[in-house]
């Protein structure tokens, strides 16, 4: 024998919009985790761009400062410049040099963070 209520005071009704209120919401939540993952990997690469690109000038600017680190100490043996060109010609190729691993620093923790933002949600394998 079946037992089916012909009159339930609209709670199937109530369950059934309630059932889709939170297949909307958790909707809008997925479609705000994939727009919050796009902006992230988005603002990622840009960093990581604009990284990439100070370290190839701040490389150049290494060279450059070498070579006149080199030119004034061997100005410096020559008696041609004082111990204090050398001297600043050096100080000034460490602090390129220091700039230098600073960024290749920055741009390891923006690999980082790349790779996080790619990967995030995805269980260990």
């Amino acid at each position: 024998m079946f037992s089916l209520p012909i009159i339930d005071g609209g709670r199937n009704k109530a369950a059934i919009t309630r059932a889709e209120a939170q297949l909307q919401g958790a909707i809008a939540d997925y479609r705000q985790s994939v727009l919050q993952a796009f902006a992230d990997v988005d603002g990622n690469l840009a960093g990581l761009r604009s990284v990439r690109e100070r370290v190839v000038h701040t490389e150049t600017a290494v060279n450059s400062a070498r070579r006149a680190a080199d030119l004034a100490d061997k100005r410096y043996r020559a008696g041609e410049d004082s111990y204090f060109q050398l001297t600043d010609a050096q100080r000034n190729l460490l602090a390129i040099e220091r700039q230098a691993v600073q960024l290749r620093g920055l741009s390891a923790t923006d690999t980082v963070g790349l790779i996080r933002s790619l990967g995030r949600g995805r269980e260990a394998l």
